[in-house]
């Protein structure tokens, strides 16, 4: 359909002055709006990242940083033992990755879009480290008991964000360490040193191999129950996978029996 008028005359210019007023005025309302909006979304995501940064009263990194280099990292329980990493047995500190997290010493410490995005170029699972997690979990607890009492995605993104101030703070090396002695592994033991005793009644570094595999379980699921055995052989396999452990070893560690002691009586 020709939309020209006879002449070659556009028919927008045959229009009358006042219709095209009222289109110009229309079109200029319309950029108006949108820019306000714009501006409204701009001043929401500046407040929302001031707020997330600096409102809840999280701890800064220069703060983090002050905290001790050796020693407890934001303990739960100040009486559980503490055992430096360079101390716990290489095949426990490997194993409780591979079984964990996996890529927790190639993740990148950046925000959480970007690591996002990061994980699914690289081909691995979006998502947090559960190592890094569960540590910046316990430091929100003991270092700001106060913080992030709001609604759930106050607790979600206020997380988020001090993860992203343990990752830049601290070495993978020590919040390992931090995790290996500060996770809550059922009968009242936290850390590892305390759940091989509480278990198996030895020390860290006697553990066997079937007993290493039933204790990354309890990383998982902090009491005993019928499905113990399952979850020790899916460990054992993990260990297999990551190259920790050979066949041999995987196949003897699955024929052991549990060995775990009876549980303490609990406290009146």
């Amino acid at each position: 359909m020709n939309r020209n008028a006879p002449g070659g005359t556009n028919v927008l210019t045959m229009q009358s002055p006042r219709t095209r007023r009222v289109f110009i005025l229309f079109g200029k309302s319309i950029l108006a709006v949108l820019s306000l909006a714009v501006m409204l979304l701009l001043y929401a995501e500046g407040y929302v990242i001031w707020y997330f940064e600096y409102g809840l009263g999280l701890p800064t990194e220069s703060q983090l940083a002050a905290l001790p280099t050796t020693g407890p990292l934001c303990a739960a329980n100040r009486e559980s033992s503490y055992v430096p990493l360079s101390e716990i047995p290489p095949l426990v500190r490997k194993a409780v990755v591979a079984s964990q997290d996996r890529d927790f010493y190639e993740r990148r410490s950046i925000g959480p879009l970007a690591r996002f995005a990061s994980d699914v170029v690289a081909g691995r699972q979006p998502g947090n480290s559960s190592i890094i997690h569960a540590v910046s979990r316990d430091c929100l607890w003991t270092l700001v008991p106060d913080c992030c009492k709001g609604p759930n995605l106050e607790w979600q993104f206020g997380t988020q964000v001090f993860m992203g101030r343990i990752e830049r703070t601290f070495t993978r090396d020590r919040i390992l360490e931090a995790y290996l002695n500060n996770a809550y592994l059922g009968r009242g033991a936290y850390g590892a040193a305390d759940a091989a005793t509480a278990y198996f009644g030895k020390s860290l570094a006697s553990l066997d191999i079937d007993e290493i595999a039933l204790l990354l379980a309890r990383f998982r699921t902090p009491m005993t129950s019928q499905r113990d055995s399952e979850w020790r052989d899916r460990m054992l396999d993990r260990m297999l996978a990551a190259g920790l452990i050979d066949e041999a070893q995987t196949a003897t560690a699955k024929a052991a029996p549990l060995s775990l002691i009876a549980a303490p009586p609990r406290k009146p």
